[in-house]
């Protein structure tokens, strides 16, 4: 990137600095320009290193240029090498000093120098009883030795001393967490922890249906069905239905099968998903950014429906599972893996209805071979970015008998999806 300016003997206009004056030799009136690259993009050096730039400009008029440092405090010039000392704005003059007919003529270019980048880990503890207790405050960067500093933004409801959190009274306490300097980037991590009486704000996955395979919020939308007898997988039994007038997504998995002359029962699977706003599926290879990010929300809440013959089964349990943007590879031929957490709840009834899961009770079920996992923390550092429901073991299994058996397991979410 090249900035290009001309100086005129007579009147001078150079950019962000003075003109020069006549030098030591012969000026004249014959304007001339400066040619000076622009010498950003650089971060600030980790001490004791220094980031260093070479200075490039060229004068139409063919003298030698000299440069110079107008905030020396930030950046320094020695001949053409530029020093960036710490992260804020940098001025660097180019001069010609004119002659040989031509007029005395300046360049600047001002940049700013960015600072290191640092991420700050700091959870939130979640829903705190109004007491005296104190509560110690943790958080963590990335960058080692650094300091980590919180301040309440809420001092009527939280006040804080060092890393001690006093509760005050019932409310939001809001609590800031930072440990930037002039090398460093604050990584500012603000947690929103409620006290006594207070619940945290809503988050919605979903607030609804579009149409058989998108949410409102142009998530994706699926399912899966499958059996022992039909090689695992829906091979045409299952059916995907959504009526945005209700508000409702229905996944059906329907399989009509030949009997087994040996007695053999039937295994069966069926699962039911949403992914989260704008996504179509998961990242591969890399984490998945997008999704809900927990703060202090403390469970998940849903409307949920079995048809009739699932609800009076055996085995009518609902696995839900909230597939995390954590990503890993697993196996000889690295197979993507995300990190994903499951609750059961059992079904009060075969009609909608409404249930809630405290996110407390999830545990890690698939840790894509990680080790030292915490369910919370998970859900602290990584967004929920796909949910599952699925039936927790075969949902039908029934003696193959006469010429074919049928069985149907039928799931259906109702309205939003949300987490409080």
């Amino acid at each position: 990137m090249k900035f290009q300016f001309t100086a005129i003997a007579l009147g001078c206009t150079a950019l962000l600095a003075a003109c020069g004056g006549g030098g030591g030799g012969d000026t004249g009136s014959l304007a001339q320009a400066i040619s000076f690259n622009f010498p950003g993009g650089g971060m600030v050096g980790i001490p004791p290193n220094v980031t260093t730039t070479k200075l490039v400009a060229t004068a139409s008029g063919g003298g030698a240029v000299t440069f110079e440092s107008k905030t020396p405090t930030t950046c320094t010039v020695s001949g053409d090498v530029l020093s960036l000392l710490k992260a804020g704005e940098c001025q660097v003059v180019a001069h010609q000093a004119g002659g040989n007919g031509f007029a005395a003529a300046s360049q600047s270019q001002l940049f700013v120098i960015p600072k290191q980048p640092q991420k700050i880990t700091f959870r939130n503890p979640g829903t705190l009883p109004l007491d005296t207790t104190p509560v110690q405050l943790v958080a963590t960067s990335n960058i080692a030795g650094k300091t980590v500093a919180f301040k309440s933004t809420t001092p009527n409801v939280c006040t804080v001393s060092g890393t001690t959190m006093t509760k005050v009274a019932n409310g939001m306490c809001t609590i800031t967490a930072t440990a930037g300097d002039d090398i460093y980037d604050d990584g500012t991590v603000v947690r929103n922890i409620p006290i006594g009486t207070a619940t945290a704000d809503a988050l919605t996955f979903l607030s609804g249906y579009k149409d058989g395979s998108t949410t409102n919020e142009q998530g994706g939308l699926g399912g899966s069905g499958y059996t022992s007898e039909n090689g695992w997988w829906c091979n045409g039994l299952c059916t995907t239905k959504v009526d945005p007038a209700a508000n409702t997504f229905m996944f059906d998995f329907t399989a009509t099968l030949p009997t087994a002359p040996d007695g053999r029962w039937i295994g069966a699977g069926f699962d039911m998903y949403a992914l989260a706003p704008t996504l179509s599926d998961l990242a591969k290879g890399a984490d998945t950014n997008a999704g809900t990010r927990i703060d202090a929300q403390a469970a998940i809440k849903f409307n949920f429906a079995q048809n009739s013959e699932w609800f009076a089964s055996s085995n009518n349990k609902v696995d839900v599972k909230l597939i995390l943007g954590h990503h890993a590879f697993v196996g000889t031929d690295n197979k993507d893996c995300n990190v994903t957490l499951q609750s059961v709840f059992t079904p009060t009834s075969a009609s909608p209805t409404a249930y809630s899961i405290g996110l407390r009770e999830f545990t890690i079920v698939e840790s894509c071979g990680l080790t030292g996992l915490d369910p919370w923390f998970e859900l602290q550092d990584y967004p929920i970015s796909k949910i599952d429901f699925a039936a927790d073991a075969a949902n039908i299994s029934v003696p193959l008998s006469g010429t074919t058996t049928t069985f149907r397991t039928r799931g259906t979410l109702t309205g939003p999806i949300t987490f409080q």
